[in-house]
């Protein structure tokens, strides 16, 4: 079967809800959640007297062959052969950025078709493991099934339901309800289960320490079966507990009677994003569209939707595999571009948080906050705590495994809470401020930019006072070190500053446009000076041996702001080909790995299409031969292609940079 991921979304909503296929043959392996947890989940098809498996690595029993496997944006769909039969799948993950309310519903389904044969049953079953993180002694499970508006849905969970009971990084809910629908469905133990493989009876009686299924069992040649998530309490929102989106209305049986009555039309709304999607994605070729296909349900999938009690969206991100944060701000600037291109309003329902947080008295800084707090608490900045001093405050503020973080945001002003040495101001004051002017720019909303002018304009004038060459600082490119003098910082603080004068300019406020226009070009003129041979090197006293992706270059090109010219961007994408390696350019001189965001973003700089296309090219090849078998890793060697760290992040909406074309509407 020809490779194309590395891994295969199956059933993907948000972060505790995100179940992928690390084989290309669905019945190669069991399931696994993003985490890389393994799931006990099985499809099972019974036609001419026997038994096949098609979904899930399940022993001692004949595998279906798998024919085909093709993804799509929403859709990741398999062909089979068992005997005579023909079996066709679809997963569906209803997740288009231009509908919330849909892409809360926490429902997703598989389409389903039998040929070849006249009776036949299909049966998917899950094993309850994937109601709850991993294995402790309570874990009892409990569940039943219910009879529902033209279909049968059983569910389960654990017995001591722990709403929001961990910040772990790397796990599942030890909280919430699956739900799985059929023609008959059943909450069974395992000899129940195993009985009824064998024998088409469930046994009214269940052993209370065996493992628990739920069952879908359908015998229509064609259909659906749905698998819904209720997580019951979804964010601690500085202290008041949020419902998603949807189930804040909602139950989750209405959402999946919703889904059962409308799937057609949910298709076609799907089939009708995928189709612009792909034709807008055409003219760069095959590499880019499997990258985007790639990037898409994963991007949206490591959110939560959430309204606040001003009724205003909050779209939270969860910082996966790397620490867990939430709403963390360098990772909406980097997946800031699909969403800019769908629904703008999910990259203000990032930014809320960021600016409520930075308005409440324990953060005492004069630049942006990181993050505002650890999924699933958005309870106040956890990165770069002080542990220097108030070792008592400290060690409770501190949080390990299966543990909960401490509400910082309730701590008064001068609470001695944070290190400096390891807060990012140059860094996310940028970032901010790009996200709030690209906005702007995208559909002429600056009501959150009006909002907090005060806390933007403070911002502002942190980034003229130290970003033109700052100081040893954290950003995003610090994988191998600090640096000081970071060419490619000075080069996002140079556009951010630019952002802010669009921003007052956009607010009437010429005086402050002219001001703070004048600084960005005064910063950008001493930027492009800094070139050795023919690019820029890492930092300011560096020379022409060294180099970094220059990607923040990326908005001012797209954004119309012209603070560097065209020559600079070739120049810097000669010097990234001409570095190439086989899975892509190095992040900076210092290591093989590289970024796989920061690569289309660098893709973008150029406009000759045979450049951008090796540096797609070479994405897309470590996506058909990288060895770990995970969701899109952003963090790679461009050699061996092994991921270096991190997957399943939302900063791979990044890829979807090159359909931007704000420039070309100024």
């Amino acid at each position: 079967m020809k490779r194309l991921l590395p891994a295969y979304p199956l059933f993907v909503k948000d972060p505790y809800y995100s179940i992928w296929s690390p084989d290309e043959r669905l019945n190669g392996s069991d399931v696994i959640f993003w985490t890389g947890a393994r799931k006990k989940f099985y499809g099972i098809l019974k036609a001419e007297g026997k038994k096949y498996c098609f979904l899930g690595k399940r022993e001692g029993m004949e595998q279906a062959i798998q024919t085909s496997l093709e993804v799509g944006a929403f859709t990741t769909r398999y062909s089979f052969e068992a005997g005579k039969a023909k079996l066709e799948l679809e997963f569906v993950s209803p997740l288009p950025p231009d509908d919330i309310m849909l892409a809360s519903c926490p429902v997703c389904y598989v389409n389903y078709k039998i040929s070849g044969v006249d009776e036949a049953e299909i049966i998917f079953a899950a094993e309850q493991s994937l109601c709850y993180n991993e294995k402790t002694t309570e874990n009892e499970v409990r569940g039943g099934a219910l009879y529902l508006n033209g279909f049968n849905a059983a569910f389960f969970g654990l017995s001591r339901q722990m709403p929001l009971s961990q910040n772990d990084d790397g796990s599942c809910a030890d909280w919430g309800y699956f739900y799985i629908s059929g023609e008959r469905a059943y909450f069974c133990d395992e000899p129940a289960f195993e009985n009824y493989i064998a024998k088409e009876v469930i046994p009214e009686t269940a052993e209370r320490k065996s493992n628990k299924y739920i069952v879908s069992v359908c015998r229509a040649h064609s259909g659906k079966v749905m698998l819904a998530f209720d997580d019951t309490v979804s964010i601690n929102y500085f202290g008041e507990l949020l419902k998603g989106l949807y189930l804040e209305s909602n139950t989750v049986l209405g959402a999946l009677e919703y889904v059962n009555a409308n799937t057609r039309e949910i298709g076609s709304k799907l089939a009708a994003f995928e189709d612009k999607l792909l034709k807008a994605a055409a003219p760069y070729g095959e590499s880019y569209k499997n990258i985007l296909i790639a990037s898409l349900r994963q991007a949206m999938g490591a959110h939560k939707i959430v309204r606040g009690r001003d009724g205003e969206i909050r779209f939270l991100s969860k910082e996966c595999h790397s620490n867990g944060c939430i709403a963390t701000v360098d990772i909406s600037y980097p997946s800031m571009p699909l969403f800019l291109l769908y629904n703008p309003e999910l990259l203000r329902g990032m930014l809320r948080p960021i600016f409520e947080f930075a308005s409440m008295p324990v953060w005492n800084y004069p630049f942006a906050p990181h993050d505002a707090g650890t999924y699933p608490y958005c309870t106040g900045q956890v990165y770069g705590m002080n542990d220097r001093d108030n070792k008592l405050l400290h060690s409770a503020l501190t949080c390990y495994e299966r543990q909960t973080r401490f509400p910082v945001y309730m701590l008064p002003s001068g609470t001695d809470v944070y290190c400096f040495e390891n807060q990012m101001p140059v860094e996310e004051c940028a970032n901010a401020l790009i996200i709030l002017a690209a906005c702007g720019k995208s559909d002429g909303k600056y009501t959150l930019s009006e909002k907090y002018f005060e806390t933007v304009t403070k911002w502002a004038d942190y980034l003229a006072e130290k970003g033109l060459k700052p100081e040893n600082q954290l950003c995003t490119d610090d994988f191998a070190g600090h640096l000081g003098n970071n060419l490619n910082l000075a080069i996002k603080a140079a556009v951010g500053i630019a952002c802010y004068a669009e921003i007052c300019k956009a607010l009437g406020k010429t005086q402050l446009y002219n001001r703070y226009r004048k600084t960005a070009s005064e910063f950008s003129a001493e930027i492009s000076g800094s070139a050795r041979g023919g690019h820029m090197p890492l930092v300011w006293n560096g020379d022409g041996q060294t180099f970094s992706l220059k990607y923040n270059l990326a908005f001012d090109k797209i954004l119309g702001l012209s603070l560097f010219a065209p020559e600079l961007y070739e120049n810097e994408v000669d010097c990234y080909v001409s570095r190439l390696n086989e899975y892509g350019t190095p992040l900076d001189t210092r290591n093989t790995y590289t970024k796989s965001d920061w690569l289309v973003w660098a893709a973008g700089l150029t406009d000759r299409e045979n450049k951008r296309a090796e540096l797609l090219d070479s994405l897309d090849r470590y996506l058909k031969n990288t060895p770990d078998r995970i969701p899109f890793s952003d963090w790679y060697d461009t050699v061996s292609g092994k991921s270096v760290g991190f997957c399943n992040r939302a900063v791979q909406g990044g890829c979807f940079i090159l359909l931007l074309n704000f420039a070309e509407k100024c």
